[in-house]
């Protein structure tokens, strides 16, 4: 069908006597792709992808094929450019493909040929830099075409009898489907007029910003990341889930997480909150961005800078910070490094982006509140999980704010729970103040302190258990510890329970011949969920069968 329409418009031009370079020029790029049995031609807004070994640039072809794209490279400045492809990339005729070449402003022919390898992932995305701007995607708005433009031709895609997954297709029918475009923008307006706060994000590059497990959150669960927004519909919930994976497949971006950081030290941590607060040598980031639930200090809102990192891919955040309004024309976001000298910028953003990386562990920057710089931790609807020395405990501690007021350290090295507090959460300024490395401090009244040993027993009871520390993972939000008590796993998941200083904790204990015993702590109460036997002199021998239990511990 394609092939008749174009050659059909290319014979009408002729027969007018207009030239092909005198044409319109519609958003796109052409592709023309076979798999050996079928030819297809159509058009998409880039010639970017990733695909997955069974998935196809087309729902008509096989995973096998060959694609050439045609059409146009609108270039705004003249310079000595620099395309990056895994393809052929021709410009003006001439293969160009990693080599810096003089290019002049203005509308240049574009070819690029791409050949899919049998049984292989694929990934096309089309870079480009010079000396007016670092290496970057280049955005949709630089192709063009003069055959037809890719809405046309997706509507046509979309009605395909498909022999293989087309993630390309699919990303368009799905945001039809659940009308993102109608308050996004995604390769052109939305249909909504919202402005300022109202505004939601731009869906067009969202492949290449956002995090998979971030728009999992989203786009399945409903997260916000702009609470204040009056028209907040429900995304979809598990209609939305394949999305995920096909934002960044659409972009010809990485799968899953993108780039990231380490977890940063106490020093990379206080240089980059000393940036984004008021102080001397701020940037005052928290006038126009919320900070851990906290509005933003000024008139305008911005997105919670303590999810950023979650959020946001490294290298994006960073393409960003360099030159915002590159990315999203008009912005309200300043341009703070566009005028350094280029170490000194790279400095700065390495320093925020470090910083970021400590997520809800973030102290509050100087300004946010009016007074002084806090280094109190803040808990408000979600637990805050945080690495570091505290007193009472080992050095390798990991203390966890729970919402409601009520708060523990897990020892790692012991692999228990060592105390457990009520009130404010952590004082971390002697971790990130003068020379770092100091204690961590507990804010509020302690009400649990664990006796010595570790309350699970396998085999002998009155054996000291071999342990061994596996890490922990977030489930709902709140951690679930892993650990092996004489080789056997155990996960453990503490939550503040009903009645007033108290925890519960949750118990699963992978499955054993020996038997499983829980010692209770001494000096406290403790209550035993379900029917799973009875303590005796602060013992309990679980009952054949019985893999998780509850154990309430609260102060006497």
């Amino acid at each position: 069908m394609f092939r008749v329409r174009f050659i059909r418009l290319t014979a009408m031009l002729a027969l007018s006597g207009t030239s092909l370079a005198q044409t319109t020029l519609h958003p796109g790029i052409v592709a023309t792709a076979t798999d050996g049995q079928r030819t297809v031609k159509f058009a998409l807004p880039t010639p970017n992808f990733t695909f997955l070994a069974s998935e196809s640039i087309h729902p008509t072809l096989k995973p096998e094929f060959r694609v050439e794209w045609n059409g146009v490279l609108k270039l705004a400045r003249s310079g000595r450019y620099t395309l990056h492809a895994d393809a052929k990339v021709f410009v003006d005729g001439k293969e160009l493909r990693g080599k810096p070449t003089q290019l002049e402003a203005g509308e240049r022919a574009l070819k690029i040929e791409f050949t899919r390898k049998p049984g292989a992932t694929a990934r096309v995305q089309l870079q480009w830099e010079c000396e007016h701007f670092a290496r970057e995607p280049v955005p949709h708005t630089a192709f063009a075409n003069r055959e037809v433009g890719w809405l046309a031709s997706v509507d046509a895609q979309l009605t395909a009898k498909g022999v293989s997954p087309a993630p390309l297709q699919e990303f368009h029918r799905l945001t039809r489907q659940l009308k993102c475009g109608e308050c996004h923008e995604l390769y052109g307006p939305a249909k909504r007029e919202l402005e300022g706060a109202e505004a939601p994000p731009s869906l067009t590059d969202s492949g290449n910003k956002l995090r998979a497990s971030w728009l999992t959150q989203v786009l399945v669960s409903n997260k916000r990341v702009r609470p204040w927004m009056k028209l907040v519909p429900e995304h979809g919930g598990e209609a939305a889930r394949s999305l995920v994976n096909l934002f960044a497949q659409h972009a010809g971006a990485e799968l899953g997480e993108g780039t990231t950081v380490p977890q940063p030290s106490p020093v990379q941590v206080a240089e980059g909150v000393k940036l984004l607060g008021k102080g001397e040598g701020g940037l005052a980031c928290i006038n126009c961005h919320d900070f851990a639930g906290h509005r933003s200090a000024g008139d305008l809102r911005g997105p919670d800078m303590t999810e950023m990192h979650a959020r946001i891919r490294t290298d994006w955040l960073l393409r960003w910070l360099r030159e915002p309004s590159r990315l999203q024309p008009g912005t309200a976001m300043p341009a703070f490094f566009s005028d350094m000298p280029a170490a000194q910028a790279h400095a700065k953003m390495t320093a925020l982006v470090n910083a970021l990386a400590a997520g809800k562990s973030l102290p509050l920057p100087e300004g946010l509140l009016d007074g002084p710089q806090d280094f109190r931790l803040v808990v408000r609807d979600e637990p805050v999980v945080f690495r570091t020395f505290i007193a009472d405990s080992s050095t390798r501690s990991i203390a966890v704010g729970l919402p409601g007021g009520v708060n523990y350290v897990f020892d790692a090295e012991q692999c228990r729970v060592r105390f457990a507090w009520s009130g404010e959460f952590l004082d971390v300024a002697p971790v990130w103040t003068g020379r770092g490395g100091g204690p961590a401090k507990a804010l509020g009244k302690r009400f649990f302190t664990a006796p010595i040993g570790n309350p699970l027993r396998i085999g002998n009871p009155d054996a000291e258990p071999q342990l061994k520390f596996l890490g922990y993972r977030l489930v709902n939000k709140f951690p679930e510890f892993s650990f092996e008590v004489n080789g056997v796993l155990v996960r453990q998941r503490v939550r503040k329970a009903t009645a007033e200083d108290s925890l519960d904790w949750e118990f699963e204990v992978a499955q054993t011949g020996d038997a499983v015993w829980y010692l209770a702590p001494k000096g406290i109460s403790t209550t035993l969920a379900g029917d799973i036997g009875v303590l005796a002199d602060g013992r309990l021998r679980l009952a054949p069968g019985t893999r998780s239990f509850i154990a309430t511990v609260s102060a006497k």
